[in-house]
C-alpha cells in the first residue's frame, strides 16, 4: 500500500488537479476546456461515462478515477478495463470498507466488490484503496460515511497538489449529469431524480454534515480554487434544495 501511496504522490505532488464531480449542475457550465488544461483530471464513479456527450462542459480526460468499484448502477457500474484503457485512466483509488459511520479497522475492499476482477484489472491499471486510519479522521470530522467524491477531495490535498481545482459538487442540492445513474430505474425502481433526493436525504452519508465541513475548510484553502456554483453553494445560509434552486435562477 505505502509503495501505491508513494506512486500516487508521483501523480499528484506539486501538479495543478482538477476533480470533477457529477453534480447536474455542471451541464451548463462551459468548462471543458478550463478542465483539460489541469495537470491532472480526476472522476468520481461513473463520471467518465458522460464525457462523451458533455465534453464541452465537463472535459474529455480521466487520468484518475476514484471509485467505489461496487457494480451497481448506483455506485461504480460496470467495471471494464478495456473501457477503463480507452478512457486514459492511470489509477483507480477506492475508499476502503466501513461501517455506517465511516470507520473501519482495517485497509481493505469494500465485501461488495468483487476482489477477483479488481485484481485482474490492478495488473494493468494501479488499483489503491485510499488509508482506513485517513478514511476514519475524515468521517469522525463529519459524524458520517464520507461519499467517494468528498472523501476523495481531501484524500488528494494530502498528497501536495499545487492547486487542486473543484467542480461539479452539489452536495445533491439538484441532481446528476445525464446518464451518471442509467439503469437506477430498473435497480431501485426510481427516476435519476428520486434516487438524488433519496441522496440528498441519506442518514448514512449526511449531506449537511459534509456541506459544513468543506464550508470550514475550502472556502481558506489558498491551494483550491472552486468552480462558481460551487463557491455560490458554500456560502449558502443553510443546505437547502429551494434556496439553491431561487439562487440559479438569479
Amino acid at each position: 500500500m505505502k509503495s501505491l501511496d508513494n506512486l500516487f504522490e508521483n501523480y499528484i505532488q506539486d501538479k495543478k488537479v482538477a476533480i470533477v464531480g457529477p453534480a447536474a449542475y455542471m451541464e451548463k457550465m462551459n468548462l471543458g476546456t478550463e478542465i483539460d488544461s489541469a495537470d491532472v483530471v480526476i472522476r468520481i464513479n461513473r463520471s467518465y461515462e458522460s464525457i462523451d456527450k458533455f465534453s464541452q462542459n465537463i472535459g474529455s480526460r480521466t487520468d484518475i478515477l476514484y471509485s467505489c468499484l461496487i457494480e451497481k448502477p448506483a455506485n461504480a457500474g460496470v467495471l471494464d478495463l478495456l473501457e477503463f484503457k480507452r478512457r486514459g485512466i492511470h489509477f483507480i483509488c477506492a475508499p476502503p470498507e466501513s461501517n455506517m459511520k465511516g470507520l473501519s479497522t482495517t485497509t481493505k475492499f469494500h465485501n461488495m466488490v468483487n476482489v477477483k476482477k479488481v485484481n485482474d484489472i490492478s495488473k494493468e491499471i494501479p488499483v489503491r484503496i485510499v488509508d482506513h486510519a485517513f478514511h476514519n479522521s475524515l468521517a469522525l470530522e463529519v459524524d458520517c460515511r464520507p461519499n467517494t467524491g468528498f472523501m476523495a477531495i481531501y484524500d488528494i490535498l494530502r498528497f501536495g497538489p499545487s492547486k487542486l481545482h473543484i467542480y461539479g459538487f452539489s452536495f445533491y442540492l439538484d441532481g446528476f449529469v445525464t446518464g451518471v445513474k442509467e439503469g437506477i430505474e430498473q435497480e431501485q425502481n426510481k427516476t435519476q431524480a428520486e434516487f438524488a433526493t433519496q441522496c440528498f436525504n441519506s442518514k448514512r452519508h449526511v449531506q449537511k454534515n459534509m456541506w459544513q465541513f468543506a464550508k470550514s475548510t475550502l472556502l481558506k484553502n489558498k491551494i483550491v480554487e472552486l468552480d462558481d456554483t460551487l463557491f455560490d453553494i458554500l456560502n449558502l445560509s443553510s443546505l437547502d434544495r429551494t434556496l439553491f434552486a431561487s439562487r440559479q435562477k438569479i
